[in-house]
């Protein structure tokens, strides 16, 4: 369990780390943004199917 827990951390801080370095990058955060709508149109659209 405390391997799994250290990889994620290692992850994000990668993660952070390297959106960090690309802030300043329009297309970074146009594909954050998107991405963004697209998980929610996608739980979204679950979620009214049970209607």
């Amino acid at each position: 369990m405390g391997s799994i827990w250290k990889t994620l951390e290692e992850a994000a801080e990668s993660s952070k780390n390297w959106i960090i370095a690309h802030q300043s990058n329009p297309l970074l955060w146009i594909g954050l943004f998107l991405g963004g709508l697209l998980i929610f149109s996608l739980v979204y659209n679950a979620l009214q199917k049970e209607k």
